[in-house]
């Protein structure tokens, strides 16, 4: 029983990070077309709002463009996921996700 733990907690902390570097890097490839210096959409920058607006602000509609077009229900997750993990109120925010 205890073997079978440790592999069960040993898994999940290999897992973690890829998966947060998964949130990141969908956010970049999905969001940083338009949300770039220059784009067609001012910059994003996760530590502007607070978690929970974040989630209300999707699940609103509030995106001037429709995303369902170009993002899928599980790309939104990662990228919601990724502005929540670094919006204002978390333990690491982000001033500055997308790069120039």
């Amino acid at each position: 029983m205890y073997s079978l733990c440790t592999l069960i907690l040993l898994t999940l902390a290999l897992t973690l990070p890829a998966r947060a570097g998964d949130n990141e890097a969908t956010f970049v490839q999905k969001c940083g077309s338009c949300h770039q210096r220059g784009g067609q959409a001012p910059p994003v920058n996760p530590a502007d709002k607070a978690g929970l607006v974040w989630k209300k602000y999707f699940k609103r509609g509030r995106h001037p463009v429709d995303l369902a077009a170009t993002i899928n229900d599980a790309e939104m997750a990662l990228i919601l996921s990724y502005l929540q993990d670094h919006a204002a109120d978390s333990d690491h925010p982000v001033a500055a996700a997308i790069p120039k």
